[in-house]
């Protein structure tokens, strides 16, 4: 019991002390001198599916925006809505600067894009989900870094408080690794609903890849360098309404599915292969090494108390973090128990469905 808990101590104060070593390897921001004019063309590319609800008013912020730049074009690609955002994107056709093209089947998040950028006129593109709230000046600040020549796209910044003004744990830790990872130059995946990008950069995603934002991040890394603007802040849901066992296998999948593409993992180097490691892949080990020990200290109860406290201290954190939002509003660090939570049931169901695949091509007589 006593090594199983020192192995989850040490691997977890590991992975916290990430920060640290990014800012032991970059200690400053990237340097360029080499920057060009000042933006003034710039295409949206905003990704509609049943999000009626915020459409229109998102579609106008846009075009307030856009307003600033001296050429400009809103390109909305719907993915074959069925909740009547169809027929109010039917009002926006024919608009001067609004290009709307409707998919006839639901094709995903790639497809979409890939349509947008090649349809696109100008050089500097910004991806758009539907659903954040965004802040008046925030589309000129997020492509000022792109008249940089080693800079070849800019993440915007989900804030670490939500719509409601409810502050996430997870969310302030993870802007902090994504500002000291820019800080590097080597930002490892950009923030999916707001980033900008050159559309030299923009490699074609293939339609079956789920983490499209880290897919094409790690393809821009060989060549450019990422960055964000924490001045470019987005609002987004509260994370319990985003975040479900559902959702937690999907990025699950995305993480298996990003380390077969080994030509990309391989022309990263040797510093982002360590950060792509060290940032995204293990924090997925801490659900399974708490689970050891929760077992253990079960398995344990009988052997001392203090093998009961520690089973009862954590089973009631557990179910805290399972309870209604309502019920649990106090309980700050419940949205990083509940993703670990999911995550290890996501795990288990995965390698779950492995072992049985593997059983069933296993040769008859072995």
């Amino acid at each position: 019991m006593t090594l199983i808990l020192g192995i989850t101590a040490g691997y977890i104060f590991l992975y916290l002390i990430y920060p640290v070593w990014l800012s032991w390897v970059a200690p400053g921001k990237p340097q360029d001198e080499c920057g060009t004019a000042e933006i003034k063309c710039v295409s949206v590319i905003l990704l509609s599916f049943n999000g009626r609800k915020y459409l229109k008013e998102k579609i106008e912020f846009l075009l307030r925006e856009l307003s600033a730049f001296d050429c400009y074009e809103l390109i909305i690609i719907d993915d074959h809505s069925t909740d009547g955002s169809v027929e109010l994107l039917n009002n926006f056709t024919g608009t001067a600067h609004i290009q709307v093209l409707f998919n006839d089947r639901q094709n995903g998040i790639p497809y979409a894009m890939n349509l947008g950028v090649s349809v696109a006129e100008n050089e500097y593109l910004v991806f758009f989900d539907q659903r954040q709230e965004l802040s008046p000046g925030i589309l000129k600040r997020i492509v000022e870094p792109l008249k940089f020549e080693n800079v070849g796209a800019v993440s915007g910044c989900i804030s670490s408080m939500d719509k409601e003004k409810k502050r996430s744990v997870l969310r302030t830790h993870e802007n902090f690794l994504k500002a000291k990872e820019s800080n590097a130059g080597s930002l490892i995946g950009v923030y999916g609903p707001f980033y900008a990008i050159k559309k030299e950069c923009y490699s074609t995603i293939p339609d079956n890849i789920i983490l499209d934002d880290l897919y094409l991040s790690l393809r821009i890394l060989k060549t450019k360098q990422i960055v964000i603007r924490r001045d470019c802040e987005i609002f987004d849901d509260d994370f319990d309404m985003l975040y479900d066992l559902r959702r937690t296998k999907k990025y699950l999948s995305g993480f298996l599915q990003i380390l077969n593409q080994k030509s990309i993992i391989r022309d990263l180097t040797k510093r982002q292969q360590v950060m792509l490691i060290w940032h995204k892949y293990m924090r997925l080990l801490i659900p399974v090494l708490v689970f050891l020990c929760y077992i253990t200290s079960a398995m344990m109860i009988f052997h001392g108390v203090k093998y009961l406290v520690l089973f009862s201290i954590l089973t009631v954190v557990g179910l805290l973090s399972l309870m209604p939002l309502k019920i649990n509003c106090l309980f700050k660090m419940k949205n990083i128990i509940r993703l670990n939570f999911f995550y290890f049931i996501a795990i288990a169901d995965f390698l779950g469905h492995y072992l049985l695949f593997m059983g069933v091509k296993k040769p008859p007589g072995h």
